[in-house]
């Protein structure tokens, strides 16, 4: 399970002044022995830098909120050949979060779509504006009809068995409030094609190829 993390200059400024904040206030409760002026000179510039902090985190997380699905992390790259009937020929590479190569694989499902499957743990949007991606890993590989038949071919693991990522999640140790909002099972559906399959911070996405 990966989960990215972009730290800059905007998580760098809110933590310096929550920090800053929290050390005068600390200040004004150790100096409250010198009188009520040392402790409002203290006190009074912790909590406007705390209350500043505050705002600024709070207007982040709305922006992250409206923006919702920003953020995109490249996850792998597919081209999908039709070959013989009814089945398709993949070339699937796949990348870290740094957008280096993993690994480069050939796959061949049955049907006239492909289905590639993550396992999603979707944190709660204040801790993206902090600058932490939700966590992904890719999980599976298959095949659809078009005409709605089933298919006969077992699923790709790509990643191993994702077996333990659906136990966790159907006894509740992945939602670990306040941090995470939920954990799931998530997968694109697209046709024969050349694809940048990408991750957002709450789905697995296919984009135009760069």
């Amino acid at each position: 399970m990966s989960f990215p993390v972009s730290f800059g200059l905007p998580q760098i400024g809110l933590l310096a002044l929550l920090t800053v904040g929290v050390a005068l206030l600390v200040a004004a409760v150790l100096a409250r022995r010198r009188g009520l002026k040392s402790v409002l000179g203290r006190a009074i510039p912790g909590l406007a830098l705390l209350l500043a902090a505050t705002v600024l985190l709070w207007i982040a997380t709305l922006l992250q909120t409206y923006l919702g699905l920003t953020g995109e992390i490249k996850a792998a790259h597919v081209t999908a050949k039709t070959v013989g009937d009814q089945s398709l020929e993949l070339d699937v590479t796949t990348f870290d979060t740094d957008g280096t190569v993993t690994d480069r694989t050939t796959h061949r499902v049955e049907g006239d779509l492909w289905v590639m499957q993550a396992a999603i743990v979707e944190l709660e949007p204040w801790v993206n504006a902090l600058g932490f991606h939700s966590g992904y890993t890719l999980t599976r590989l298959y095949g659809q009809r078009l005409d709605g038949r089933p298919t006969t071919q077992s699923h790709i693991f790509l990643n191993g068995s994702d077996r333990d990522f659906f136990e966790d999640m159907r006894e509740n140790r992945w939602y670990t409030s306040p941090f995470i909002r939920s954990a799931y099972g998530n997968a694109v559906i697209a046709s024969p094609g050349e694809y940048d399959v990408c991750i957002s911070r709450d789905a697995i996405k296919i984009c135009p190829p760069r």
